[in-house]
C-alpha cells in the first residue's frame, strides 16, 4: 500500500548499506538488504579527508540503491552518514557532490544519535531479559547505549568511542590502549542490573556466521544468535595466525572483510573480557531498522 514501504541507507566507514521495509503497526517486514564494501573512511586516519577513490566507489553504490528503490516503489527514504563522514574535514564537499550527482540529501548523525537509533532497532527486534545494552562495532567508532534512570525518569545513556575495525585496522593499539577510551562506559555497565549485551553491526554478524562456518549467510540464524565469549577467542586467535587469502577462505566471512575482522573481534574480545561477559545476543536489527521505525511517526 501507498505510503508504507520505507528504505533506509547507511554510509558507513566500511560499508554502504541498504534495507528496503513494509512498515505495518510496528512490524517491520524486510524486503530487500543489500550491502557493498565502499570503505569511504579509507586513509581518513592519516589524511583526515575522505579520498577520491572510496568516495567514488561510495557514490556508485548509491546510484545503485537509487534504481532499486525506484524499482521497488519506496514512498520514504532516509539517507544517514556516520562515523567517518562526520570526522572527514572534507565532509561538506562530499556532500555536494553527492547531492549533485544522485540529487539525495544526506544526514549525517551524531554518535550519540547513531547508538540511539541502533537501540532502537537492535532492542525492537531481541528480547531482553534485565538491562538491555547494545554494542555497535562499526568501521571507525564503536556504540553503547543502553536506558539509565535519573530524576527525569528513564532515558537513554549513548556513548561513542572513535575506535572500529578499519581505524584500528589502520592505526593499530596495544589492548591497554584499546580498552582505555572504554573504560569508563564499561565501569558504567558494570554497575547496571542484571546487563544483558546485544551486538550490533558487521563484526559482530560475521563472526555469528564463522561460528556456525556458514557456507551461505542466512540471516535466520543470526538473528538472536548466542555468541560466546569462548568463541570470540577461538575465532580471533584463529584468524591471527592466517594470512589474507587464508582469512578469505574462512565459511561465514566475506573475502571483503578479512582485513578488517581480526581489529573488529579484538574489540568484542576486549569488551567482554573487561566485562567478564559470558556471550552476547546477535542483532541483524540494527541503526537501519532505527532509522525505519522513525520515518513512520
Amino acid at each position: 500500500m501507498p505510503g508504507q514501504r520505507m528504505a533506509a541507507v547507511d554510509i558507513g566507514t566500511n560499508s554502504c548499506r541498504l534495507l528496503i521495509a513494509d512498515i505495518k503497526g510496528k512490524c517491520i517486514t524486510p524486503v530487500l538488504y543489500t550491502i557493498r564494501t565502499t570503505r569511504i573512511g579509507e586513509g581518513l586516519g592519516e589524511s583526515g579527508l575522505l579520498g577520491e577513490v572510496p568516495m567514488e566507489r561510495t557514490i556508485t553504490a548509491l546510484k545503485e540503491y537509487l534504481d532499486l528503490i525506484r524499482e521497488f516503489k519506496v514512498a520514504h527514504l532516509r539517507v544517514v552518514a556516520t562515523s567517518a563522514v562526520r570526522e572527514a574535514a572534507n565532509a561538506a564537499f562530499f556532500l555536494v557532490r553527492l547531492r549533485e550527482t544522485t540529487g539525495i540529501p544526506v544526514d549525517v548523525i551524531s554518535g550519540t544519535e547513531e547508538a540511539r537509533l541502533t537501540y532502537t532497532g537492535a532492542c525492537g527486534a531481541v528480547h531482553c531479559k534485565g538491562t538491555g545494552i547494545v554494542i555497535d562495532i562499526g568501521g571507525g567508532s564503536t556504540e553503547f547505549t543502553y536506558p539509565i534512570q535519573d530524576k527525569g525518569g528513564s532515558r537513554l545513556s549513548c556513548c561513542s568511542i572513535p575506535l572500529g575495525a578499519v581505524r584500528l585496522t589502520e592505526q593499530p593499539r596495544l589492548l591497554s590502549e584499546i580498552i582505555g577510551p572504554m573504560k569508563d562506559v564499561l565501569n558504567k555497565i558494570e554497575g547496571l542490573p542484571h546487563p544483558n549485551l546485544v551486538g550490533v553491526g558487521g563484526t559482530i554478524t560475521t563472526l555469528a556466521a564463522v561460528d556456525q562456518s556458514l557456507q551461505v549467510y542466512e540471516s535466520e540464524r543470526i538473528q538472536g544468535y548466542l555468541l560466546s565469549k569462548q568463541a570470540v577467542e577461538r575465532i580471533m586467535l584463529s584468524l591471527a595466525v592466517k594470512n589474507s587469502e587464508e582469512r578469505k577462505k574462512v565459511s561465514g566471512l566475506l573475502p571483503e572483510r578479512a582485513d578488517i575482522i581480526i581489529a573488529g573481534t579484538t574489540i568484542l574480545w576486549a569488551i567482554l573480557a573487561y566485562l567478564d561477559a559470558p556471550e552476547i545476543t546477535v542483532s541483524e536489527a540494527d541503526l537501519l531498522h532505527g532509522i525505519i521505525q522513525e520515518l513512520q511517526c
